[in-house]
């Protein structure tokens, strides 16, 4: 067959994937932030609301916010901010533009991989609008997965020019994509395995076994030049020697991200017998869900089963005997081994053996790791096909029909994510009630400016289980109402809860506040100090120390707060408040440069551009 006529099928099919996903997902571009994460990566980031610049730059290269070191990430949203400041909107076509871009290449690096065009395509699509998909396109705050996977994509595509040419240059460039992959989420920590597993099949890297090769299948030139050339370089050893550089970067990226982790207290303690069990069940739960995903949540609470249990045994058993069946077909059928070992080996740093968070499983996880089960499944019916030519069009039925399924069912969900009230009320209705999700509930209420239902659902987050954050919530409404006494009462229970050094740190901040109003300024300063013992980056944290130092005309100590809440990056409010102090210590032409300043950064600050009017008035200061 005609090489450029297979050339030309290709870059229709990947037009017509593309219009496919863009088609399906399009609703995503209207919708609005969430309160889950998206504040904490965008919306509420003091950092990232400043958009990209030499500064903001240099905070995400070294920022361990968000539990996890990914600049890449940063980059990205720092750069969504400086092209479309906070509109949604922008921010949403950038996360379905990256996940357009993933499944082009996906099925681009498994035609030029294998030869297989309508193989690869069907893998393709069904990647582009499975449900399970949802999470990490439509949720702004997952931005880190579309991205990791896009350079993951390009490392795969890269080392398949590697394979069949392997040099310096490639090898480079196969690193490259892998570190970018890495500092955009450190998921992809073991994509090394999945080349050495590719190097057995299609690629015929490895000398033991006999894989079937895929252009034996399909028909197409040899993936490799020469395969299988020397018995030497063709080793396990040496193709595991061969990666090492890549397992250091891994190594590094795991180093930073546990740093991360445990600096943000997100690593929790929970028993090695109930993390396995989880384990297990986590990977029963994601075939079933490939399957059917007809109830997907955004937070699946945490399950703690008995590792020797009827649901955790049931679930050992699928996976020990899916393992014994695709390693007793591998020399004849390696598709199936690769595919599955994709499967269990891409999961593992999102299975749960190191226990983060207070969730048991999330879709988003299996973004990457469905790759792998759909290449077994889809060229597993391919060879039914060929082998029973009867069945060939009933198959091809079949999965056409699949696509459409998945594709009516992501059409149907996908408005769920169009905002924080719609996709909590959704996974409470799947989940039934739990504390997080009543919390988050609330605070979409709470968001929504409806204050009765906030309050309603963080009342009842806090009868499942008390936390911080609920309590350092309800206090945060309270002192909103001017009911102070109320308020104190909240944040002091607030405090008798395990939290992270940033809530803890907020939760002094508001007490710090709250004692100022009601004049208290010694007892404010205490809880400024420790505020800032706890968060000593928080920016707002410190220009409102710097208010109660300047309320009790310590303007030098105040300036030092302002100058310090700038560490990071030029902030206009702390230059307003220097400008504020000088002025109060009548030194007025260094106060007008500080608004000047302050009118630069930010230019609708019409406070600042008043004062300066002001002072130019006063004391002619032009």
């Amino acid at each position: 067959m005609n090489p450029k006529h297979l050339d030309k099928r290709a870059l229709l099919t990947a037009i017509l994937l593309a219009g496919m996903t863009l088609a399906v997902f399009a609703p995503v571009i209207g919708f609005q932030f969430i309160n889950i994460d998206d504040s904490v990566y965008v919306v509420g980031n003091e950092h990232v609301q400043q958009g990209l610049n030499r500064l903001t730059a240099q905070w995400a290269m070294t920022s361990l916010e968000a539990a996890n070191w990914h600049p890449v990430t940063w980059l990205s949203h720092l750069l969504d901010v400086s092209l479309f400041g906070l509109n949604p909107h922008g921010h949403h076509a950038t996360s379905l533009l990256l996940h357009t871009l993933n499944v082009v290449l996906l099925f681009l690096w498994l035609r030029s991989m294998t030869g297989a065009l309508w193989k690869s395509a069907i893998v393709a699509a069904i990647f582009a609008v499975h449900p399970l998909g949802l999470e990490s396109v439509a949720w702004i705050a997952e931005r880190k997965n579309v991205l990791s996977t896009l350079f993951m994509l390009l490392a795969l595509w890269a080392y398949v020019g590697y394979a069949r040419k392997p040099g310096v240059l490639r090898y480079l460039l196969v690193a490259l994509s892998f570190a970018l992959g890495l500092m955009a989420k450190p998921m992809i920590v073991t994509l090394p395995f999945v080349f050495l597993l590719l190097d057995y099949w299609p690629l015929r890297r490895l000398g033991f076994g006999a894989a079937a090769s895929s252009e034996q299948e399909v028909g197409s030139e040899p993936v490799t030049d020469h395969p299988l050339e020397s018995s030497t370089h063709n080793s396990p050893f040496y193709r595991l020697l061969e990666k090492i550089p890549l397992l250091i970067l891994a190594i590094v990226s795991s180093v930073m991200t546990m740093k991360a982790q445990a600096l943000d207290h997100e690593i929790k303690v929970v028993s090695l017998s109930s993390r396995i069990a989880n384990a297990l069940l986590s990977y029963q739960t994601y075939l079933r869900q490939m399957v059917w995903s007809s109830k997907l949540a955004i937070f699946y609470p945490y399950r703690d089963f008995a590792i020797v249990s009827r649901p955790i045994l049931a679930a050992l058993f699928l996976v020990l005997t899916i393992t014994a069946l695709t390693v007793w077909q591998i020399k004849k059928r390696p598709y199936l081994a690769v595919g599955w070992l994709w499967y269990l080996g891409t999961l593992v740093p999102a299975i749960g053996l190191i226990h983060v968070g207070d969730i048991s499983h999330a879709d988003r996880y299996t973004y990457v790791p469905m790759i792998g089960i759909l290449i077994a499944v889809v060229w597993g019916i391919a060879e039914v096909g060929k082998s029973q030519p009867a069945l060939r069009y009933g198959l091809i039925a079949t999965a056409a029909t699949a696509v459409l399924l998945l594709a009516v069912t992501t059409t149907r969900d996908v408005y769920y994510w169009h905002d924080g009230v719609s996709i909590s009320e959704r996974s409470l209705s799947i989940t039934g009630p739990n504390c997080l999700m009543e919390r988050s509930l609330g605070e979409a209420f709470y968001n929504e400016g409806q204050i009765d239902e906030a309050l309603e659902h963080l009342v009842r987050s806090v009868k499942i289980e008390p936390t911080d954050t609920a309590l350092f919530e309800i206090g945060t409404i309270k002192f909103q109402q001017a009911k102070l006494d109320e308020a104190s009462f909240y944040y002091q229970q607030a405090l008798q809860y395990p939290a992270e050094n940033k809530t803890l740190a907020q939760i002094h901040n508001n007490l710090a506040v709250l004692e100022m109003q009601q004049g208290s300024l010694a007892e404010a300063e205490k809880h400024f100090q420790q505020s800032l013992a706890l968060d000593p980056r928080s920016s707002r944290h410190r220009i409102a120390y710097g208010w109660l130092l300047a309320k009790e005309a310590r303007y030098d100590d105040a300036i030092a707060q302002y100058t310090a809440a700038m560490q990071g990056a030029p902030d206009p409010l702390a230059y307003f408040s220097i400008g504020s102090a000088l002025e109060e210590e009548h030194k007025f032409r260094e106060a007008a440069e500080a608004y000047r300043t302050t009118v630069s950064l930010a230019p609708n600050f019409r406070e600042a551009q008043m004062r300066i009017d002001a002072l130019n008035a006063a004391h002619q200061l032009n």
